[in-house]
């Protein structure tokens, strides 16, 4: 599940198989598996962008769907308005939402805790509501962007996404930038006592993970064809991408994407049975997951006596 776990000759066989499939499965699988596949792509690089605030850096993101709504209109204004190809469109969507993480970063990153988490949940609320009344944005009406003859094409930029989000979760804990970030999780106070100054390590980590929502949110605009500001400023974002990160492990560079390949497979899965069914499960899942792996698969695999024990040292720790 970590870089180490999956490190040597092996690991990069593996890797090299995962990405060789990947990159055939348009070939021989249907439109439906492909949009699936697509979803799942679509979430692990959500997951792998929060787990770098959220996971690495310890500061819980509630509001990290402002920038799918970021990355969508400023997609979608720019191919309608201005008439860019979608590719020179999508870049500015992902710079934008940097551009935004920085501004209320400075302001939002001098929080802690639980009043991080509720301010950024305020923010998302704010440019709900800013895209609702403004002309440019088409209103509460929404916009209606160009159709696309071939879902494929969203498919292979949804894993070119995907993939740098990854390959950034392996890099970030082995620099200097990671270390920094990983002292200010521990403890903030005395990482600053040791000479590291926090606010700009929690705002890169914080533009760094906007920036992959951002990207996310205008392949979403372009694949959906129609954005409107509830559908793009969506809680339900954040939610999923928080949940796939501790099932499979925050702060690890495959735990986000092992979640969200198992939970986005069991909700295709679940919801084609039974919405009822699909509800009740995620909504035991996340208590579950509280209980007994807080930190997620990832530390169930490295525990010295399996699942059982992992299971076991959980509920000593929380005295149930």
């Amino acid at each position: 599940m970590t870089a180490r776990g999956l490190g040597g000759p092996a690991g990069a066989i593996l890797a090299a198989a995962a990405l060789a499939a990947a990159l055939v499965l348009p070939s021989v699988a249907g439109t439906y598996y492909i949009r699936v596949v697509t979803g799942i792509f679509m979430f692990g690089m959500l997951a792998s962008g929060w787990n770098i605030v959220g996971g690495y850096t310890g500061y819980p993101d509630f509001g990290a769907a402002a920038f799918i709504g970021i990355g969508a209109y400023t997609t979608g204004i720019l191919m309608l308005r201005v008439h860019l190809p979608f590719a020179a469109a999508l870049p500015a969507g992902g710079i934008l939402s940097i551009a935004a993480a920085v501004a209320m970063g400075s302001v939002l990153l001098r929080l802690r805790g639980h009043y991080f988490a509720v301010a950024t949940l305020g923010f998302m609320i704010v440019l709900q509501q800013l895209a609702s009344n403004l002309d440019v944005t088409g209103g509460g009406s929404g916009m209606n962007l160009p159709p696309v003859r071939s879902f494929t094409t969203f498919y292979y930029w949804m894993l070119a996404g995907l993939i740098v989000a990854v390959a950034v979760g392996f890099v970030l804990p082995r620099s200097r930038v990671g270390y920094a970030i990983a002292a200010i999780r521990e403890n903030q106070d005395a990482a600053q006592v040791l000479g590291v100054a926090p606010l700009p390590f929690k705002i890169f980590a914080y533009a760094a993970s906007a920036f992959f929502f951002g990207i996310g949110g205008g392949i979403y605009a372009y694949w959906f064809t129609f954005i409107d500001p509830p559908t793009v400023f969506n809680i339900d974002f954040t939610i999923q991408a928080v949940v796939m990160t501790i099932f499979g492990g925050p702060g690890t560079a495959l735990g986000p994407l092992a979640g969200a390949v198992i939970l986005k497979s069991l909700d295709v899965v679940l919801t084609n049975i039974s919405i009822f069914l699909h509800n009740v499960f995620f909504g035991a899942l996340v208590c579950l997951l509280v209980i007994f792996a807080p930190r997620g698969l990832a530390e169930i695999f490295q525990a010295r006596g399996g699942l059982i024990e992992a299971i076991r040292t959980e509920l000593r720790e929380n005295r149930i």
